[in-house]
């Protein structure tokens, strides 16, 4: 009986160890975007009849960010960078704490004249794009306004045109 005990005890206290070791070197973290599309977030700001700043912020999986401003936008033109993974983190956690995923598609109405606001967050096998025109939830638009806050610190590469 003894010698039934000694080994099962034996691999009671060692089994725990070695799962502790699998775990550790695991992959932890976000998982930005999927393998069957690279878009992690994106942000667009549609034109208005008037000075509404209109551009698009793409951001891949990996970092590598696209930017293309209209009229009006901060920069004009194309422009790429690098986001990293700090700052992706942030916006996925922000996402997140504001129930981004559990919004409507789409807030919109009968007005003309009102530019839109479009994100979209894809991370953790969700993806989510909202597009906000009218009566949007109350952390919509100060979500935009964080995520370009965030965005600012990027160093932005113009495009050459080649025509």
């Amino acid at each position: 009986m003894r010698f039934i005990i000694l080994p099962l005890v034996f691999t009671v206290f060692t089994l725990p160890s070695c799962d502790s070791q699998k775990s550790a070197s695991a992959p932890e973290g976000t998982v930005f975007g999927s393998t069957s599309d690279a878009t992690f977030f994106s942000l667009q700001r549609t034109p208005c009849f008037g000075k509404c700043p209109a551009y698009t912020v793409e951001i891949n999986a990996d970092g590598s960010a696209r930017y293309s401003g209209r009229s009006f936008a901060p920069r004009e033109g194309e422009f790429t960078g690098q986001v990293d993974k700090a700052t992706m983190q942030h916006l996925y956690d922000q996402a997140l704490s504001i129930g981004f995923f559990s919004f409507q598609d789409s807030y919109d109405g009968p007005v003309t004249d009102i530019p839109s606001t479009i994100i979209r967050v894809h991370a953790d096998g969700k993806n989510k794009k909202v597009v906000g025109r009218v009566k949007t939830p109350p952390a919509f638009k100060p979500f935009a306004a964080y995520a370009d806050s965030l965005l600012k610190a990027v160093i932005w590469t113009k495009v050459s045109d080649t025509k």
